[in-house]
């Protein structure tokens, strides 16, 4: 299969898209084929009854899972709701403030830009020292077509003071240009410029290639598969150093689509590309989703009641990245430790024991915090609503805000940001790092490797008990977070 350009001609009048912070499902169909091809347009693990798909197939839903709901605005003395961060948007353009004034315009501690995360991480002094990406590639799968992406990225730039990035947009099957006045598909186009902008701060010089994502072989759904199989389609057509992922689906969601209790075949028969990519060296990079220890139902109605975390995130084969709460002044100098992004009103980090995969080798030490599953998180970074990111794009679904100049939370600003990490240890390297977690989890916390342990905040939301944070590895983050970037690059180039 031959990629295409953005110039292709596109298809329209798709089934939606829909934020997982909204209690969306996501569209389990087809089969993603190892080696990257089209997907089969059969139902993965059961039979068609007449040949019609189940309802969840037909609605054709994506979970997107991390574009964070806005705080609520702050009230005057009256206790009158003001219209700062409400569904009314301040008077006049929206421009980037220091984190300084944000409390003040948008009720929230924080709203930092690359100059205050660069340098919290030690990524600025990466940078000075010529270590910025070049030569190496990040590729980003992500559900429909933003036609404003190469523009909103080179906003965000010309602003930061960033070079122009080296941006490749590809398309796998035929990819319906988002509407925006679709809160789902918004929320895919939105990504997009997130995802670009996040990698882009932490490795300005490295290639970044989008892998747009339509419809199934039937042009009626868009779906899990389409991601997934573009994951091993676009490391089989291109040199790839890191695929990062800022959507997914729960556990949970598998067996209650096939109608059996404990039933994951539908999952596990995705995982193809994934382990394809592997082979290739690719690291693999995905985000813990937003809702603490549990997710929705596929009909949105409920969240389950019982622990579920996120896949691809879950797969051993992928580092989970969790969130954090960064405290940081207007230079990007911490105030307080970093802590888990615990629960704000619904929100917080994802994070868990995996319900399909046994415990895997680089965390055979931890069977007194995994048991015998696969542990998710590996890593966290900033993600909180407490500490918005900010980012430009020309779609918005979050509720407040404008397109334009955005502040945006959730773990789908964490994983690109170590993506762009490993873009940074595969130039140093001179090759691909692949699989980092035998280097993550040789030393939890450690300074050697540029990590500081966090040990406050769980991340109990939605009425299910989460996991808390302590010394040493701990669930909601992982083996820590990053605190000087150059060691973790020194780590992981060797």
């Amino acid at each position: 299969m031959t990629p295409q350009s953005t110039s292709g001609r596109l298809v329209a009048g798709l089934a939606a898209a829909a934020l997982l912070a909204a209690g969306a499902a996501i569209a389990i169909g087809t089969a993603a084929p190892a080696h990257g091809g089209p997907a089969r347009s059969t139902l993965v693990g059961g039979t068609l009854a007449s040949g019609a798909p189940p309802a969840i197939l037909s609605r054709g839903v994506i979970s997107t899972l991390d574009i964070a709901p806005a705080p609520t605005a702050p009230r005057d003395r009256g206790g009158a709701r003001t219209m700062r961060g409400t569904a009314t948007p301040p008077a006049g353009p929206v421009v980037p403030v220091p984190p300084s004034q944000c409390p003040r315009l948008y009720n929230t501690t924080g709203c930092y830009g690359p100059p205050q995360i660069n340098h919290a991480y030690g990524l600025d002094r990466l940078h000075r020292r010529g270590l910025t990406g070049k030569g190496r590639t990040i590729a980003i799968p992500i559900c429909f077509h933003n036609p404003h992406l190469r523009k909103n990225v080179a906003t965000y730039s010309r602003h930061w003071g960033l070079p122009p990035a080296n941006l490749e947009v590809m398309q796998y099957g035929k990819v319906p240009t988002a509407d925006p006045g679709d809160p789902g598909q918004a929320a895919c186009a939105a990504e997009a410029a997130v995802d670009v902008q996040s990698v882009h701060a932490i490795a300005p010089a490295a290639k970044i290639i989008v892998v747009e994502t339509g419809t199934d072989q039937t042009g009626g759904t868009v779906g899990l598969d389409e991601l997934i199989g573009a994951i091993g389609w676009v490391t089989r057509h291109r040199k790839v150093d890191a695929v990062t992922a800022s959507w997914g689906a729960f556990e949970a969601n598998f067996p209650e689509q096939s109608g059996r209790e404990g039933d994951y075949r539908l999952l596990t028969r995705l995982r193809g590309p994934l382990k394809a990519a592997h082979r290739r060296g690719t690291t693999l990079i995905a985000s813990s989703g937003n809702r603490g220890p549990t997710g929705p139902n596929l009909a949105g109605t409920a969240f389950y009641t019982h622990p579920s975390v996120a896949w691809p995130a879950s797969d051993p084969l992928v580092t989970a990245v969790g969130g954090t709460r960064v405290h940081l002044t207007d230079t990007g100098v911490r105030t307080a430790p970093d802590q888990v992004w615990d629960d704000e009103g619904g929100v917080a980090t994802g994070a868990g024991p995996s319900a399909v995969f046994g415990r895997p080798a680089y965390q055979a030490r931890l069977t007194s915090v995994v048991g015998e599953r696969r542990g998710s998180v590996d890593v966290a970074l900033n993600g909180s609503g407490k500490a918005r990111e900010w980012f430009f794009s020309s779609y918005n679904p979050i509720a407040g805000q404008q397109p334009g100049w955005i502040r945006v939370a959730g773990t789908s600003i964490a994983a690109p940001k170590l993506a762009g990490i490993v873009a940074l240890a595969a130039q140093k390297a001179g090759r691909p790092v692949g699989d980092i977690h035998r280097v993550l989890y040789s030393a939890p916390g450690s300074a050697r490797l540029g990590l500081t342990d966090l040990t406050t905040g769980t991340n109990t939301a939605n009425g299910v008990t989460g996991f808390q944070a302590r010394r040493g590895y701990d669930l909601p983050s992982g083996v820590g977070t990053v605190r000087d970037a150059g060691r973790l690059v020194n780590a992981l180039a060797h």
